[in-house]
């Protein structure tokens, strides 16, 4: 009997299998000397939305823009980067790169690989980072098996990874990207978190030396008007960590909902969001949903500003939008 042709997006997902991460850096490093004299910091989150390959480019000159037009932003965190043939491009974080290069933007780029077979299609998470860069460290969350599309299973691997960012006249923050589990069930979410909680824990105890601040940013997939996915959330919170858009915006999770969204906190289908309602993994109604997050330890009260961006009409950049967050050097 023949078997029916799998649907093309299908053959995309099931070649993103378990393998090694890896490192994607240069030798030279652009540095950060204005930080110190300004006494701020910069940060922004955005999931790169890997499936949309047509339109990509401009997708990332929109980011580009933004980011030379609005002034520095200093640490630029990204998951769902893509690359490989299938995604005709090596790296999506590169041709970012590339294209603040152009604008006189200067970043330096780590990289770790989460799932997929180089050079053919990858996807992984990238720092992209103004100031200098000590070092890089990854760890993979355990393996959790979703189903992405039409309830077909596929096995997908979640990473964290870290870089220790240098800040002439001023010192070090210690910056944490991830990625958690989407179409999986809360409690694998909940032990990828766990996961993720003590690889920080264990890197800041082993350089225990430096009291410096940590950024944890990312998307989560942790939407705290779902009372399934809360408990991410509250473990994070529970280890000292801030919600820089809840602290800056006065709002959170109140009498079992999320006051942040959909009152403009809203960082995933954000009402109106061409990616959001034509993804090919959603399955029903998409929703609005915060998701994405920028928390910080070590700041003390200084979170000066957090917006979302990217969520609205003509700026659509993925089927998230990005969180922006300015925070004071404690």
């Amino acid at each position: 009997m023949k078997l029916p042709r799998m649907p093309k997006i299908l053959s995309l997902i099931c070649i993103l299998v378990l393998v090694p991460a890896y490192a994607f850096s240069g030798s030279w490093q652009s540095r950060c000397d204005d930080v110190a004299s300004r006494g701020y910091i910069n940060v922004m989150t955005i999931n790169l939305l890997f499936s949309e390959v047509q339109d990509r480019n401009l997708r990332l000159e929109r980011i580009a823009d933004y980011i030379q037009h609005s002034g520095p932003i200093d640490i630029i965190l990204t998951q769902e980067v893509v690359g490989g043939a299938l995604a005709q491009t090596p790296n999506s974080a590169l041709d970012l790169q590339r294209l603040l290069a152009v604008r006189g933007i200067n970043a330096n780029l780590r990289y770790r690989l989460a799932n997929g077979i180089p050079g053919l299609l990858s996807v992984g998470n990238a720092i992209l980072s103004r100031c200098e860069v000590d070092f890089t460290l990854g760890r993979s969350l355990p393996f959790i098996t979703e189903e992405p599309f039409q309830g077909i299973e596929v096995p997908l691997r979640r990473g964290v990874m870290m870089s220790r960012i240098a800040i002439p006249g001023y010192g070090k923050i210690d910056v944490y990207n991830t990625h958690l589990c989407a179409f999986c069930d809360p409690d694998e979410r909940l032990s990828q978190a766990r996961t993720l909680v003590d690889f920080i824990n264990g890197v800041e105890d082993a350089i225990w030396w430096d009291n410096n601040p940590v950024l944890l940013g990312g998307d989560f997939n942790a939407d705290l008007n779902n009372p399934d996915q809360r408990a991410v959330y509250s473990l994070i919170t529970r280890e000292g960590f801030t919600d820089t858009y809840a602290a800056a915006n006065d709002c959170g999770p109140a009498d079992g909902r999320d006051t942040c969204c959909p009152d403009g906190g809203c960082t995933y289908a954000v009402d109106g969001n061409p990616y959001a309602e034509n993804n090919p993994f959603a399955t029903g109604s998409v929703e609005e949903a915060r998701i994405d997050y920028i928390f910080a330890e070590g700041f003390g009260h200084g979170i000066l500003e957090s917006l979302v961006v990217f969520n609205e009409d003509p700026n659509w950049v993925s089927d998230h939008s990005a969180v922006l967050t300015r925070l004071m050097l404690p």
